[in-house]
């Protein structure tokens, strides 16, 4: 380690040759001859080139070949959490690890879980059947015996009987419409289709309106038949196929729901299961649009409005009347272990300093794109950085690449492990990154929108392999736009603790197609090798730009995080809002401070930049750069409120949630909307008032950093 107190002045290239001499890959002069055109932010000139180059170096060490090795032997079994399939993949991935040079590390977590034992569905009224709750799996398939059924996790469990009542989407407005037409709910068995809103939420609903159990279904509109041939033909939902997946009100809180805001260990307190806000009410389970047919089809009573209709070719009515449903579900619950897998990359110059990339590793069956894809990539960055590791390459900054368990029931993993090292965290993370079905033909991204130029930079330096242009051109191409959106972070993977809970500034990227066979026991290697990705080339691309990615954070002069974008961003957002009226409050202030953070941000940057351009830094300005990067760490930080949202204090990000009745979507400025939309001025005067104290404290840590 460099002696800094002996270092009156010291030059940019002077720090990349010191990284250098620990790098055989990398002779000085070869620095910047492979430089792409693209400006690389963050970066003095000379070690902009090597960045580039480097970044060329580390591309070139990702296979195809390691990351379908990767996903054929892990997806050859189903994995959910808690399960045999998920014990030998961990061990499998652990193996693999190690034997490319990692110290990989296992985190346990002890969670409650649900299991089903027994699930019966059956139609009572007007003929007698019992409905399949599992898939026509062939008999020779590997490991059929270990193959869910079809399940809901965390549903209670119970037996119920009553009249079926259709509610399309289960969406708020759905509910509304039948209690408009005088249709009640009390006592009645909902049959709601997939889509438009977590799964979750429907049930949730459901129950505050007096329904007795949910069935839900995926409607052949929507990713069946009518969109094109079913698998094995083609990559849409065939008849048998059941969507499986949690129903744990994550939108309130996710992970453990015995362990709200604290990591599932031994010495933590655990709350009682009728205290956990976040499990459901009522039983609730999935089927298949084949079992979903014939319930539709004797359903009785009004006509659905127009917009309900699905891909059946009869006329879809809500009912009650001539369909009846019994319900009886049997399942268990119980502390099962939970295993994230952790491996760390040290950082040379900042090692507290972390950059973290995180797939979760479970799945609910066999799970080739959901999210074996996700979590064989990340293990391929991880081989890759610890070759170019091996052979003497230090990151600037730690990179940590992690598995996470768990995350099909709740964002469990994750969730655990942020709560555990939230401290470290809060102090030093600099950026998450997730990766979650990477595979597919088209690229797309969400994330805070100070992370948007580097999404945007990293995919014009990165080839899309189909096309054979840059990603950046290929997404342009299909956007429409010469600079395509970038979504917004609800809830849904394994970001949320990250940007939710502590704010760190997160993204969330990957490529996708179109098919219908999300959480079915045909998600698989023939699928995904005949439909989404052969020859696993998309894969290798999310590797490239989620590994450079990383490296532009871990190893930039100033980190590349830009926050006038954010301040513009939360501008058009306050627009909105207002749009909708602000129940008599002026908004002027949030609005002065907003100008103040977006100016004070851009002086920051533009002094981030005016150093990064100069050959020789003194001392001084050395410190300075620390403190640069101090400050684009806690901005983030400062946008959240430690009380956490009104209605949910697990949240505590003022910007970003998931929607309370969306569930997935994002909802901005969660607080100042939810008490807009229930009419409440008071907590929408203390919305405002917590908004202005984050923004004027991110404004605070901007021109703190500014010397």
């Amino acid at each position: 380690m460099i002696d800094k107190s002996r270092m009156v002045k010291a030059s940019l290239t002077g720090i990349l040759a010191c990284s250098l001499v620990v790098s055989p890959l990398l002779p000085l002069n070869k620095v910047g001859a492979e430089a792409n055109k693209e400006t690389v932010v963050g970066f003095s000139k000379a070690k902009a080139d090597w960045a580039l180059d480097f970044e060329k170096r580390f591309k070139e060490q990702v296979s195809e070949e390691f990351i379908s090795h990767y996903s054929k032997s892990m997806s050859i079994r189903p994995a959910l959490v808690a399960s045999k399939g998920n014990k030998a993949s961990l061990e499998f991935a652990v193996n693999e690890l190690k034997e490319a040079g990692l110290d990989p590390q296992v985190a346990t977590y002890d969670v409650y879980l649900s299991t089903p034992k027994k699930i019966s569905i059956t139609q009572t009224a007007p003929v007698t059947r019992s409905l399949k709750v599992i898939e026509d799996l062939p008999e020779d398939l590997a490991f059929k015996d270990e193959v869910i059924m079809g399940y809901n996790a965390y549903s209670p469990s119970g037996t119920v009987e009553g009249e079926l009542v259709y509610a399309n989407y289960g969406q708020p407005q759905d509910f509304k419409e039948l209690e408009k037409r005088g249709i009640s709910l009390k006592g009645k068995i909902v049959l709601v289709r997939y889509g438009k809103n977590f799964r979750g939420v429907k049930p949730d609903l459901a129950a505050q309106y007096g329904a007795a159990g949910v069935l839900i279904y995926s409607d052949p509109e929507d990713d069946g038949y009518l969109k094109g041939d079913v698998y094995p033909k083609g990559p849409w939902r065939p008849k048998d196929a059941i969507q499986r997946g949690s129903i744990l009100s994550i939108y309130r809180y996710p992970g453990d729901p015995l362990t709200p805001g604290a990591p599932s260990i031994d010495g933590v307190k655990r709350i009682q299961p009728d205290k956990a806000s976040s499990l459901p009410k009522i039983p609730t389970t999935p089927i298949s649009y084949a079992e979903a047919e014939g319930l539709l089809k004797a359903l009785e009573g009004e006509k659905a409005p127009e917009e309900w209709q699905g891909g059946f070719p009869f006329e879809y009515k809500v009912g009650p009347g001539g369909t009846k449903v019994n319900l009886s579900l049997d399942i268990e619950y119980s502390q099962e272990p939970a295993h994230d897998v952790i491996v760390k990359i040290p950082g040379a110059k900042y090692p507290e300093q972390t950059i973290v990339i995180g797939a979760h590793r479970d799945t609910w069956a066999y799970g080739s794109k959901d999210n074996t894809s996700g979590w064989s990539t990340t293990m391929e960055i991880a081989r890759a950085l610890g070759k170019l590791h091996k052979e003497g390459w230090r990151p600037d900054r730690t990179i940590v690449l992690a598995g996470w368990d768990g995350e099909e029931y709740g964002l469990i993993g994750s969730t655990e492990w942020a709560e555990e090292h939230k401290k470290e965290l809060t102090e030093n993370a600099v950026a998450y990154i997730n990766l979650d079905s990477v595979a597919g033909q088209n690229f797309g991204a969400s994330s805070v929108p100070s992370l948007n130029e580097l999404i945007y930079s990293i995919t014009k330096t990165t080839e899309n392999p189909e096309t054979k242009t840059t990603v950046f051109q290929d997404w342009s191409k299909k956007s429409g736009s010469e600079k395509p959106a970038i979504g917004q972070l609800g809830s849904g993977s394994d970001y949320t603790a990250f940007i939710q809970h502590i704010g760190v500034p997160s993204a969330d990227l990957g490529f996708s197609s179109p098919d219908g066979l999300y959480h079915s026991a045909y998600d698989n290697t023939y699928s995904l090798e005949t439909f989404v990705d052969p020859g696993y080339k998309q894969h290798a691309a999310a590797a490239k730009l989620a590994g450079s990615m990383a490296l532009r954070l871990a190893n930039a002069d100033v980190l590349p995080i830009k926050y006038s974008d954010y301040a513009s961003a939360i501008k058009s957002l306050t627009n909105e809002v207002e749009k909708h009226g602000t129940l008599g409050v002026d908004l002027a202030g949030v609005k002065k401070q907003l100008d103040e953070w977006e100016a004070a941000s851009k002086e920051l940057e533009e002094y981030g930049a005016k150093l990064t351009s100069k050959t020789e830094l003194s001392k001084d300005e050395l410190q300075q750069l620390r403190k640069i990067n101090e400050a684009l760490m806690q901005q983030e930080r400062d946008l959240t409120n430690q009380k956490g949202l009104p209605s949910r204090e697990w949240f505590k990000h003022q910007i970003w949630a998931p929607g309370l009745t969306t569930g997935y979507a994002a909802q901005p400025l969660p607080a100042l909307v939810e008490a807009q939309q229930a009419n409440d001025e008071q907590k929408f005067k203390e919305a405002v008032k917590a908004l202005e104290k984050s923004l004027e404290q991110a404004t605070k840590t901007a021109k703190a950093a500014i010397k």
